[in-house]
């Protein structure tokens, strides 16, 4: 049976800039669950399980950074921050704490529910529902095997020396695409677009830190790589 999609929602509930966001979200046919506070965002993601996490980083009783490491430690869901805090340290310590995107306030409506979009269909597997592939996508294997490190795409999946590795959705799917391009440099706008959605508008500092924390979850030695490479001035390549 069809399930709608739920999006929660939690963000400050004096920011009335929020309350675009809803209706627009509505009109995609999302159901909205909305939290004011980080606790009440917890207690909701438990007992909802939703799809999708929207949320801001100023909170009354918690930011969203810890939010997002309570909701890391039990889900893959993807968790995309909205947030007025919008220096590189802020934004890479909500990428590494497993946010999979960040949108600077201020921010078009339109555009936040559109990067929702591109997340969510891009991950089936947090839907529970299968996903159908547009003709001509590249048809990964089940399994990658290169040297120890071994990737089980449809399982979210990964091993390395025979350890399991766990990786947020996001950077499953990052790797995934550079995997199945072996030998193949990506610039990191190109990696954005076709890994967070063609239809998104995004800063390739979100690259830079999932490449970052894959390399810490699968490399011997993440500052000499051997999977994922940097080539400089050039972009990212798998090496198969």
């Amino acid at each position: 049976m069809y399930r709608a999609i739920r999006i929660s929602v939690i963000f400050h509930y004096n920011e009335l800039s929020w309350l675009d966001i809803k209706v627009y979200a509505k009109l995609q046919q999302y159901q909205v669950m909305e939290a004011g506070s980080g606790g009440e965002g917890l207690e909701r993601f438990e007992r909802d399980s939703p799809d999708l996490v929207l949320l801001d980083i100023v909170l009354p009783d918690m930011d969203g950074y810890e939010l997002c490491r309570r909701i890391r430690s039990v889900s893959k869901v993807p968790v995309v921050f909205i947030s007025c805090n919008t220096s590189s340290s802020d934004i890479i310590r909500g990428l590494e704490l497993g946010g999979d995107d960040y949108i600077e306030k201020p921010f078009d409506p339109a555009v936040v529910v559109a990067r929702i979009h591109a997340s969510l269909r891009r991950v089936p597997i947090a839907r529970n529902r299968p996903e159908p592939k547009p003709s001509g996508s590249v048809q990964t294997p089940d399994i990658i095997v290169v040297g120890e490190l071994e990737i089980e795409p449809a399982l979210l999946r990964i091993r390395t020396g025979g350890k399991e590795a766990a990786l947020t959705v996001k950077e499953m799917q990052l790797l995934v695409h550079l995997a199945a391009h072996p030998n193949r440099v990506f610039p990191p706008d190109q990696l954005y677009k076709e890994v967070w959605g063609s239809d998104s508008i995004g800063d390739t500092r979100t690259v830079f830190v999932h490449i970052s924390s894959i390399r810490k979850k699968i490399e011997p030695d993440p500052a000499n790589p051997n999977y994922v490479l940097n080539i400089r001035g050039a972009g990212y390549l798998f090496k198969g």
